[in-house]
């Protein structure tokens, strides 16, 4: 799994990864670190992970939250 620089979202990410979410970390020229997405095949589980976010503690929040509603659970 790549690292992110926040430990609130790095949490976060190591939940979706055990949930079965999928983490690709996003090239260099990419606004966004990465996305993660579902691996059971939905289309509408996906979400992209920030580097900088505003506040770090509610966007690992929305990435839970994107997780635990995911249809394929």
């Amino acid at each position: 799994m790549p690292e992110h620089p926040n430990k609130h979202i790095r949490a976060a990410l190591k939940y979706a990864e055990s949930k079965g979410w999928t983490i690709r970390k996003s090239g260099p020229r990419a606004h966004a670190w990465g996305v993660i997405y579902c691996s059971h095949g939905h289309g509408e589980c996906w979400m992209a992970v920030y580097s900088t976010p505003k506040t770090p503690e509610n966007h690992a929040r929305r990435i839970r939250r994107k997780v635990d509603h995911c249809p394929g659970f």
